[in-house]
């Protein structure tokens, strides 16, 4: 007889309910009360007020709908409940991993070419597709240029002849691969695909059939998981080794000591070492949570202890070649590149971060509450808070097993990790920092209708706790608008960073380019920041000074460095620096778009090499690394390929004259025809 999706966990208990009524405690405080919108600091979180007037008040119809239909059709309903379980537990195990998986990589591969037109969105992706280029032409960097303001952005480092971006290499190594075959913006729906299969293949021995299937279809059909997997985003790799591993671990725990768990144990090493070249932070905060769940097994069966020995080694592979890499970029295996460009401010801790504002344990609280009040919204975008079902299945708990605690140990570790990092998420499709949590936070609430079931009477009460998520997933996917509308969101994600979204290479084709070097005009700002990372600023020291300082000032310093003879590095800081320094307030330059803002003084003087920058902008801009993701190598390292891109710098483009004599010169006009037709002209 097939089990249902109710069931009881099928294992054997461990511990008290402390743990998960702690956990009820700190996920409630944080991500229910808006601490983050109370605290402030550039955390606060604007929509919250209309998330939650409409789940008070669509929330509590919801409810109200489960309730009366539990009410009025009684047997009628248990029966249609029946044979839905039926239904779903019908197919053979591999039957149903191909059907989600193929359910999965349908709706993200749809996301990908509806919201992101299969391209990157985020400077992050775009900075892995340039590296990914790097890696096809066989080298783990690409040669230096130089004159690096024109073909850079702010995480990509050219230093000392090495040219590559601030991600750990497994990133753009998953990108690569997608990159070969023409078709990088397929590679993360598929590893979205291979991570619901891990998921079920952990959590059917550790729930029981019915509760793994529940929690992979939910898994499905959340908008966070299946929008995010539409992205390029390193998450995506992150999580998708992260699922290996904890796919290994319930045969690691219950098979007898032999090839199984040694097998167990290799890939478990894999996925945690895999993890280490994508994300380091994720992958010790998984390895932290297996390695103690590992030890609490060995403690009664020690016999298992030599697997632990060929996960170490099958583990140590992947991190040697990110150490291995390390060397050859930052020429420490230890210097990890985004450190070696941000510097000490990048560390994790309490301290001042790479911008100079204090990393203090209450910004700490904030951002966490931040990270914990967006997943309310965007896991499933439910008309209830995403954490509801998860609180309510921890509180529902009788006792939780050593899976249960497995789970809470990863919710608690990726949360603790990022608490200690200084960055907020400003990532707009959800809390990417939570994304390795995701498959805690799946299952428990996809377990939450059953175990409310196991506790309530029998009748309404007890049919309405099964009836309230599906009904909220109906809403969700179904209503057009609204705050609880996957189709608004997605639509919304589709209009936004429309520059980005652009088919650039079409219009390459378009213009029969051959040998060609084509100038992108970007925004002042952009320019100006490029001009101060390539004098060896660091991102933060460059974009503080281009918030506080006027931007004409700071355009005169850069030129007056530009007719300097000698390279003084230590210097030139110091000048640029006192050059810039203001005792006036700064203002905002009117007429230019939020996301080109420049800063000028209050009764300083605005050059006429300025004015002439603020009307270029006016008239047009386009983010640069959108273009540097195209970029091409040759087999030496040095930027090759039918197209070169370069930021355009007015005059200053002659300095490029020496560096690709045999090119013909064009320029890329931000607003070319709708068929791109004419979006590139001539010099």
């Amino acid at each position: 007889m097939a089990e249902p999706l109710t069931a009881r966990d099928p294992r054997p208990p461990s511990g008290g309910r402390l743990l998960p009524l702690a956990a009820v405690a700190s996920l409630a405080a944080l991500g229910l009360l808006p601490v983050a919108n109370l605290l402030g600091g550039g955390a606060s979180i604007l929509w919250w007020s209309a998330a939650v007037r409409d789940w008070l008040v669509t929330g509590t119809a919801v409810i109200l709908a489960a309730f009366g239909l539990g009410r009025v059709l009684g047997e009628r309903l248990d029966h249609a409940i029946a044979a839905s379980i039926a239904i779903v537990l019908r197919p053979s195990p591999r039957v149903f991993q191909a059907l989600v998986a193929m359910l999965v990589l349908a709706v993200t591969g749809t996301f990908a070419v509806y919201c992101f037109a299969r391209a990157p969105s985020y400077g992050d992706e775009m900075a892995q597709r340039f590296h990914a280029q790097i890696l096809l032409a066989g080298r783990v960097f690409a040669a230096g240029e130089p004159h690096p303001e024109f073909f850079s952005m702010p995480a990509i480092l050219d230093r000392g002849g090495r040219w590559y971006s601030m991600y750990p290499i497994g990133g753009p190594a998953l990108l690569a691969m997608g990159a070969a075959l023409d078709a990088t913006w397929l590679v993360n729906p598929v590893l979205t695909a291979l991570s619901a299969c891990g998921l079920y293949r952990f959590a059917a021995p550790a729930f029981g059939e019915g509760p793994a299937r529940a929690g992979v279809l939910l898994f499905a059909l959340s908008p966070f998981v299946l929008i995010m997997g539409a992205s390029e985003m390193n998450h995506v790799g992150a999580l998708a080794l992260a699922t290996l591993a904890l796919a290994a671990l319930p045969t690691w725990a219950t098979a007898p000591p032999g090839r199984a768990a040694m097998g167990a144990a290799a890939l478990i090493g894999l996925g945690v070492g895999g993890m280490a070249t994508i994300r380091p932070l994720d992958a010790a905060a998984v390895a932290v949570v297996i390695g103690v769940f590992q030890l609490s097994v060995l403690r009664r069966e020690p016999g298992r202890a030599p697997s632990l020995v060929v996960q170490l080694v099958v583990g140590s592979v992947p991190v040697a070649w990110l150490l291995y890499v390390n060397a050859r970029t930052t020429g420490h295996p230890l210097l990890f590149a985004y450190d070696a460009l941000y510097g000490p401010g990048q560390r994790l801790g309490f301290h001042p971060d790479p911008f100079g504002v204090p990393y203090t344990p209450l910004r700490a609280l904030a951002l966490t509450s931040a990270n914990l009040m967006r997943l309310d919204r965007y896991l499933f975008l439910w008309p209830l808070p995403g954490l509801v079902p998860i609180l309510a299945a921890l509180v529902a708990l009788r006792r939780p097993t050593r899976w249960d605690l497995l789970l809470l140990g990863l919710i608690a570790a990726v949360t603790g990790a990022y608490a200690l990092y200084w960055s907020s998420d400003s990532f707009f499709v959800g809390p990417r920092f939570l994304y390795t949590a995701v498959p805690a936070f799946v299952i428990f609430a996809a377990r939450a209708p059953g175990l409310l079931a196991e506790r309530l009477p029998p009748g309404p009460l007890g049919r309405a706790a099964l009836l309230v998520i599906p009904l909220c997933l109906c809403y969700a996917w179904l209503t057009p608008t609204g705050v609880s509308s996957v189709q608004q969101q997605a639509s919304l994600y589709r209009g936004a960073r429309s520059k980005l979204k652009v088919d650039i290479a079409a219009q390459v084709q378009a213009a029969h380019l051959g040998r060609a070097l084509v100038f992108v005009h970007e925004a002042w700002r952009a320019r100006l920041e490029a001009r101060l990372i390539a004098y060896e600023l660091t991102p933060g020291e460059a974009s503080g000074m281009l918030s506080t300082a006027d931007a004409c000032q700071i355009q005169t310093a850069l030129d007056t460095e530009d007719t300097r003879v000698s390279v003084d590095t230590a210097g030139r800081r110091v000048r640029l620096q006192a050059a810039t320094r203001l005792g006036a307030s700064v203002r905002l330059v009117p007429r230019l778009q939020v996301d080109e803002t420049i800063f000028l003084a209050d009764g300083g003087v605005l050059t006429d090499s300025c004015r002439r920058e603020i009307v270029a902008d006016t008239a047009g801009t386009m983010p640069y690394a959108a273009f540097l993701a195209l970029a091409r190598f040759d087999p030496d390292g040095s930027l090759g390929g039918a197209v070169v891109f370069a930021r355009d710098f007015g005059s200053r483009n002659e300095l490029l004259r020496a560096r690709f004599p045999d090119r013909t010169w064009f320029r890329y006009r931000p607003r070319g025809s709708p068929d791109g037709a004419t979006a590139i002209v001539p010099y």
